[in-house]
């Protein structure tokens, strides 16, 4: 490995969907950006959550100047309190995502020293000079990262899509980005996820049109899961409710806690009178309420699964109730997701999805938004980031198509090593990374052997 090269190492989020993470490494520094988590899939029995493999940090923790977090999402910021336990760095990110992470530290008992930047802005993290740059995702708060090294510039895009009417009016940069392209970037990681859709990914307020409709013709209860962090598409829930005189009560730990940051920092707007606690809603009749509830992927646990197997205490899906899952499946749920959604048809909801109804859109730029951006910053050198096998040859196709020399393109996956050196990038020696699974409270107990010994006793016992 070239001693004074720039190292872009990959420790999680290329060749799978989750745990994002990566680091810069330069004359003796590291810079970790993000540090998230994904959830098991049903093979990985017992299993609460899946790590990112810190190994190679760890043994470089004198080395590690700081961690950037891009935005507020799980597989984002999920991992940060295992990370700060083992390697204890100040924490960057805009308000909300830092207000968010620092929720998440609470619970878990971890203290952290969390310093806000801004979208614009600027910030010096040991040798590494960074830039910050705004971009439109399904949460607010959402940046670019931009950093400065001896050898090139890097450009992480972090999670994004050009949304021409967000519900905040905060777009994608594209006029700072246009200037970063121009003075030039020597190397692009870009969002991946969508790289196999066609077109453009509708904004995110034309899914107030769908739900409005769905409000309107609800003679019941509304019962809406969606991701916690969304909070555009809460305020969106929010404010159709109030237009139709419905009180809201908002289930699930995270999305109480979410919802609680989101108004004490500004990013989502209710009326004080709006929000009744669940132990209140019996008080209204049906017809005049809305649950906001976790469970849109069908988690084990979560609000909306506890209702669907008629298990939650507190609330029960009756017959002509509306439930809307606002969320597509994460690869790998599909299953989960169908047995939830069998138990409210089998309790009698009339049951609203993104394969049914206008009840959601991505987050995540489709190939012509894909396309835009890399005409725009101009990349030397591209590594496609955030997705699958096939969504990361996609993109770089796509980059391929926009004017990236195909010899300027390099695929990664977890724990691949990228090197820039004079402009230049090639390949590294991998370095340690894997799962590292946390069951209960238990970290990296469970492994291979493990998790068969359990599918061989939930198959065919002892």
């Amino acid at each position: 490995m070239s001693s004074d090269a720039v190292k872009v190492i990959f420790l999680g989020g290329t060749g799978e969907v989750g745990r994002n993470m990566l680091a810069i490494e330069s004359m003796g520094e590291i810079l970790v950006i993000d540090c998230g988590l994904s959830f098991p899939t049903e093979e990985m029995l017992g299993v609460d959550l899946v790590l990112p493999d810190f190994t190679y940090l760890k043994e470089r923790r004198e080395q590690v100047r700081g961690i950037v977090l891009t935005h507020g999402h799980e597989d984002h910021v999920g991992a940060l309190s295992w990370f700060l336990r083992e390697i204890d760095v100040p924490v960057y990110g805009t308000p909300l995502t830092l207000g968010i992470a620092r929720r998440r530290l609470q619970e878990h008992g971890v203290k952290s020293n969390m310093k806000t930047v801004s979208a614009p802005g600027e910030q010096k993290i040991g040798s590494f000079q960074c830039r910050f740059v705004a971009m439109s995702h399904s949460i607010p708060d959402a940046m670019s990262v931009i950093v400065e090294t001896p050898h090139g510039r890097i450009l992480y895009t972090g999670d994004f899509k050009l949304d021409t009417n967000p519900i905040d009016g905060r777009h994608t940069d594209l006029e700072t980005l246009g200037k970063l392209g121009a003075e030039g970037v020597d190397l692009l990681l870009g969002d991946s996820t969508n790289s196999e859709r066609p077109g453009r990914t509708p904004s995110e307020s034309i899914v107030g049109d769908g739900l409005r409709e769905i409000f309107k013709g609800a003679t019941r209860r509304i019962v809406l899961a969606c991701f916690a962090s969304n909070l555009h598409r809460i305020q969106q829930v929010v404010e159709i409710a109030e237009e139709m005189g419905r009180k809201v009560s908002f289930v699930g730990r995270s999305m109480v806690a979410n919802v609680e940051v989101g108004r004490e920092l500004g990013y989502l707007k209710v009326k004080s009178d709006t929000i009744v606690d669940i132990d209140s809603l019996g008080q209204f009749a049906p017809e005049d309420t809305v649950v906001v509830c976790t469970g849109s992927q069908g988690e084990p646990l979560s609000a909306l699964s506890l209702v669907a197997a008629g298990d939650h205490k507190k609330l029960r899906v009756e017959m002509n109730d509306t439930v809307i899952l606002s969320a597509s499946p994460i690869p790998g749920n599909e299953s989960a997701v169908h047995r939830v959604l069998n138990g409210l048809y089998r309790a009698g909801a009339d049951v609203f999805h993104s394969g049914n109804a206008n009840v959601h859109v991505s987050g995540h730029g489709a190939s012509e938004e894909l396309a835009d951006l890399i005409k725009t910053v101009k990349p030397a050198n591209f590594v496609p980031v955030h997705g699958e096998y096939r969504h990361l040859a996609l993109h770089s196709e796509i980059a391929v198509r926009n004017g990236v020399p195909a010899d300027r393109i390099k695929i990664v996956e977890d724990g691949d090593v990228i090197e820039l050196k004079d402009g230049r990038i090639k390949r590294g020696d991998k370095v340690r990374h894997g799962m590292v699974f946390v069951d209960g409270l238990g970290v990296g107990d469970v492994g291979p052997v493990v998790l068969r010994d359990r599918q061989v006793l939930a198959g065919d016992g002892i």
